[in-house]
């Protein structure tokens, strides 16, 4: 019994002191929440008038005196995985806004896909984190159609420029006998810059100069822009300039570039048309109504069967041009007829790389002016002119197919 009362006196002894200690327990230590910080990179947008990108990142947990102790910003590489040590990386030098942080990367070069992380630098311990790596790449707004109206001296083409590089300072294409050109070999400059379509229409023509192109030659061609600083290229498109010999032995003098109206090319026949009876014809015979004016006949390219085929139903005779054209067969082939006025400016650029010699005769067309006069195109200058329909002029035969 007396060792029990011993026993309780002691154990209330060391309760009393225990209770009577002045002393306050240590506390927990707090965890640092860079240690477990979660970083979201922001997703980029890009800002055209600047050529910049818009990121930045949010963190998971608030960092004390964070824009004294911590680094934040973001990096990015052309290539995956892209870190602040030998990768470009930008810091925003306004520090955090709570938890989040804007950044903005300068200079970026369009259809370059660039790999981009948030990050968070420790300046005391030089610890970096991290955030999840994003891409993006701003496609090149530029679009080079086919090329079109290809004649012996030149051709048209179609580009579209998006609004993604609207603030391009110049805008045309480019074109070389090699595939990839740039503004270093030749080159068209529109008259204006901006976007939206336009088209080039870039031709010797009748009148010089004549070096933009050669004849029956393989070219290639690429639209561009130069867009801050720097020249950026459309898609390559690729085109083979008249001249070069066709089906029934004459010369392909024009290509639309694509087949509309179940045509193409236009070829002109060897030679200029004769017959056993004439070799220079004229719009409409005297035997028919001179002075008259037939519905439906045009003046531009791809109108030249038509206009014949309505001369030849009023006027059927051996001394008219249209008629003697889609009644003389050659090398096989049957479907000739007159050409049109604008067919005909065609055809005698076949003159400039000497693929055809013109006689002393002026050029007759199936177009008309009024109802006594057609137009013909004079051959030293290939200037259209009004001429009496019952005049008879050299003759020359053409086919589309």
């Amino acid at each position: 019994m007396k060792n029990i009362k011993k026993l309780l006196i002691l154990f209330s002894i060391i309760v009393l002191q225990s209770c009577s200690s002045n002393d306050d327990p240590t506390p927990d230590t707090p965890v640092d929440p860079f240690v477990n910080l979660v970083i979201t990179t922001k997703t980029a947008t890009f800002n055209s008038t600047n050529n910049v990108l818009l990121t930045g990142g949010t963190l998971s947990a608030t960092l004390v005196n964070s824009n004294s102790n911590y680094n934040v910003g973001v990096c990015y590489s052309e290539n995956p995985n892209p870190t602040i040590n030998g990768n470009s990386y930008t810091v925003n030098s306004s520090g955090l806004n709570g938890n989040t942080f804007e950044s903005t990367i300068y200079g970026i070069t369009i259809g370059q896909t660039y790999y981009l992380k948030a990050f968070v630098q420790n300046f005391s311990t030089g610890e970096v984190k991290y955030g999840n790596e994003i891409t993006y790449t701003q496609n090149l707004d530029l679009t080079t159609s086919i090329v079109k109206n290809i004649s012996v001296t030149g051709f048209s083409v179609d580009v579209l420029v998006g609004n993604s590089i609207a603030t391009n300072s110049e805008r045309g294409v480019c074109y070389s006998t090699s595939q990839n050109p740039t503004v270093t070999n030749q080159k068209y400059e529109d008259a204006t810059s901006g976007s939206g379509s336009f088209t080039l229409n870039i031709d010797g023509g009748t009148l010089s100069p004549f070096y933009y192109v050669s004849p029956n030659t393989t070219y290639y061609l690429r639209s561009y822009v130069q867009y801050n600083g720097q020249y950026y290229y459309g898609n390559q498109v690729s085109f083979k300039t008249c001249g070069y010999i066709g089906g029934s032995g004459g010369y392909v003098f024009y290509d639309k570039g694509e087949i509309t109206n179940g045509w193409r090319y236009l070829e002109a026949a060897p030679s200029k048309l004769t017959t056993t009876s004439f070799n220079i014809f004229r719009w409409v015979s005297t035997s028919c109504t001179a002075n008259t004016f037939l519905n439906g006949i045009q003046n531009t390219i791809g109108t030249g069967l038509e206009n014949s085929t309505i001369i030849k139903n009023f006027c059927n005779y051996n001394s008219v041009g249209a008629t003697m054209c889609i009644n003389t067969s050659l090398n096989g082939q049957t479907n000739w007829f007159l050409p049109s006025i604008d067919e005909l400016k065609e055809l005698y650029k076949l003159k400039f790389p000497n693929l055809v010699t013109f006689n002393n005769d002026d050029l007759l067309s199936s177009s008309q002016s009024s109802n006594s006069l057609c137009f013909v195109l004079n051959r030293n200058t290939g200037v259209q002119y009004t001429a009496d329909k019952t005049v008879s002029y050299q003759t020359w035969q053409v086919r589309r197919f």
